[in-house]
């Protein structure tokens, strides 16, 4: 498509949306309004400059003030706006993955743990796997990975019971394992127990 020099007043939003957006502090409070309004105009591309966003801030989303701001809001404005979509297009971005799950102090918290046990108990098995391998190398200070796989596996039994109005969790091999394997990599008292947990459904 060639450029005729005429950009509707929408354009015109979208990209001074952007603008404000890279030249925000990734702690600036308006961020999720600007987010709000650009997700509004054009999904795919919010997504994007989300993605962009953390990547250039990937330092500052090991402190909780940033993650909070520039991850776990973000996460859940996304999801709230479509599920499916959000779901469709973090599955598709590896570097994503690493960055929320990776680098992210908020790992495996809020939004994205809600998004993770959906993932595993929608058989989405090969997704699902591929945000644990990442939070297994969150190396942030102040992550703690025996909390977080608790708090994964807290969330998987409760999600399933409610879903199936059931009050025993019933998981398939595949959902076992992967949650046994990356249970065992757990360093500290958390890991016998889950294992346990896990193997007693």
């Amino acid at each position: 498509m060639f450029y005729t020099g005429f950009m509707n007043s929408k354009d015109t939003k979208k990209y001074n949306l952007i603008n404000t957006i890279l030249n925000s502090s990734p702690d600036d409070q308006a961020l999720v309004g600007l987010f709000g309004e650009l997700v509004d105009i054009d999904f795919k591309t919010a997504f994007e400059v989300w993605e962009y966003m953390l990547n250039q801030h990937q330092a500052a989303i090991a402190k909780p003030e940033t993650a909070q701001n520039l991850e776990s809001k973000m996460f859940a404005l996304f999801n709230a706006t479509s599920e499916t979509k959000t779901r469709q297009l973090f599955i598709e971005s590896l570097p994503l993955n690493k960055l929320v799950y990776s680098m992210a102090v908020s790992s495996c918290s809020g939004t994205n743990l809600g998004f993770l046990t959906n993932l595993i108990l929608s058989a989405k098995i090969e997704a699902a796997e591929e945000a644990l391998r990442c939070a297994s190398t969150n190396k942030v200070s102040a992550f703690d990975y025996g909390e977080a796989m608790r708090r994964i596996i807290y969330m998987v039994f409760t999600t399933y019971c409610q879903q199936k109005d059931v009050k025993k969790c019933e998981l398939n091999r595949k959902q076992s394992n992967l949650l046994i394997e990356y249970t065992s990599k757990i360093k500290g008292p958390n890991k016998s127990l889950l294992t346990q947990r896990i193997k007693e459904l």
